[in-house]
């Protein structure tokens, strides 16, 4: 029973060291700032990913169709006062749709590689002329 004495009193002494190391009260104030803050930054950034995950459904074709109707629809608001507005957003859609379209450094859809298990995969057939080539550069000279 005193190696029990003894480890309990340890343990209440270590209890009490540890009770004059409690953080300050700015110190628990600044943590919960932060921690309140992490929570907004990660509704944020919820939020963010939940719109950029709907306007990447919207295609470069789809967003030239919109600048031509905000274009054509710039003529009916003209009585408005929108019409000019309108025009100039559709016209600065249409120049960035179109210049995506054209020099868009992404793959096309035709030109998307499949990947199974880590390795490049495809489905076309050799042309004749990589055939030949690799024919002949297999073939060891004597």
């Amino acid at each position: 029973m005193p190696d029990d004495k003894d480890r309990l009193e340890r343990e209440i002494n270590e209890i009490l060291d540890k009770i004059e190391q409690f953080p300050t009260p700015e110190r628990r104030r600044n943590r919960t700032i932060r921690r309140h803050l992490r929570r907004v930054g990660d509704v944020v950034s919820a939020r963010q990913r939940a719109i950029a995950r709907e306007l990447s459904r919207v295609s470069l074709s789809q967003l030239l169709l919109l600048s031509f109707l905000l274009i054509l629809g710039s003529f009916f608001f003209r009585g408005f006062g929108l019409g000019q507005w309108v025009l100039f957003a559709g016209v600065a859609l249409l120049v960035a749709s179109g210049a995506l379209l054209l020099f868009g450094g992404g793959k096309g859809p035709g030109e998307r590689t499949q990947q199974w298990r880590g390795r490049t995969i495809s489905y076309s057939s050799e042309t004749l002329a990589a055939r030949i080539r690799r024919w002949f550069g297999s073939r060891k000279p004597r």
